[in-house]
């Protein structure tokens, strides 16, 4: 739980406006197990790896929380808006 940084694994519309080291705000501990194909991006809290962002055909997931994010997790909406226009 927490702020922290994001580590992008794949290049995804999604994510267009972010950048490997951009903080985001996590505010519970669950955490998804996705194959490596449907990993956009992850966190690291101490050894271990947190998905942060997941992405299959045309389902979407942050485990964070975009709106508690900031200027990224604006960011992000935007791309999201975007993606659905």
């Amino acid at each position: 739980m927490g702020w922290n940084e994001l580590n992008i694994t794949t290049q995804y519309p999604l994510m267009k406006y972010i950048h490997n080291g951009d903080y985001v705000y996590f505010v519970h501990s669950f955490m998804a197990y996705p194959s490596d194909d449907e990993l956009i991006a992850y966190c690291e809290y101490g050894q271990e790896k947190i998905t942060a962002v997941v992405a299959k055909d045309n389902v979407m997931g942050c485990q964070f929380h975009p709106e508690k994010s900031g200027a990224i997790g604006k960011k992000i909406l935007l791309a999201f808006k975007e993606m659905v226009q």
